[in-house]
């Protein structure tokens, strides 16, 4: 367990720091107040602690002994946080699934509490606005990028909804459905790609007006994830 870490204890750290080397002879109190331009009293209290080394000060110290914050961070106390980040990084988050498959011709999947939940990577669910899990139906015009009974990670942001980029899938509300495809803004009209690295003519492609529509009425999530589902044929065997 990584033990807390304060920053009162680092600002300690710090003066003791000035403490030693004003017991070694390196330095003195005038030395130091003249170096970072405080009073020589005003050193003195801090370095008998009687007053508080404001962060500003610590940083002009840090700045002028030419060491940082992680100087003032003892060997096992990095080791300890820079592995608790490594297993962070590396679990697994439960993200709730939403209720109903998703594709052409059918219902919009709904968000309500359910029992299920699909375990995602962590750097995946932290880094997406309200992240939901959908489950995908046969859709015969993304056959190449996805199958029916895969899962894909969403991301709700609103800015990601509005602020479209090439070479990602977005959930599009259609006409037909909720569909999975990459997106292109011409003027007041989208285009549905075929896939994202899409580089053809756009002309016959699918469009949706949004010149009467919210944007985020129609764009409902970006994907971040896909993992296939797991088939028979997806075993190696020995």
């Amino acid at each position: 367990m990584v033990k807390f870490l304060s920053f009162a204890a680092l600002q300690e750290r710090l003066v003791e720091i000035l403490r030693s080397k004003v017991r070694n002879g390196e330095t003195t109190e005038r030395g130091l107040a003249k170096l970072t331009g405080v009073s020589q009293p005003h050193m003195d209290n801090v370095l008998k602690g009687q007053r508080l080394l404001s962060g500003e000060l610590a940083d002009l110290i840090l700045q002028t002994l030419h060491l940082s914050a992680l100087d003032l961070m003892e060997r096992e106390e990095m080791v300890a946080f820079l592995n608790r980040s490594a297993n962070l990084e590396a679990r697994a988050v439960p993200i709730p699934v939403l209720e109903g498959l998703l594709g052409p011709g059918l219902p919009l999947p709904r968000q309500v509490p359910s029992p299920m939940i699909h375990t995602v990577p962590h750097h995946q669910a932290a880094a997406a606005t309200q992240p939901v899990v959908v489950q995908l139906a046969k859709d015969p015009e993304m056959c190449s990028v996805f199958e029916a009974g895969d899962y894909i990670l969403l991301d709700q942001s609103e800015t990601l909804r509005t602020c479209l980029q090439p070479l990602n899938y977005y959930v599009v509300n259609t006409p037909t459905g909720a569909l999975v495809r990459a997106i292109r803004r011409e003027a007041n009209q989208l285009v549905l790609l075929p896939n994202a690295s899409h580089e053809g003519p756009l002309d016959g492609l699918p469009r949706l007006s949004i010149e009467n529509s919210d944007l985020l009425r129609l764009v409902l999530g970006r994907v971040v994830w896909l993992t296939r589902r797991r088939r028979w044929d997806d075993i190696a065997f020995a």
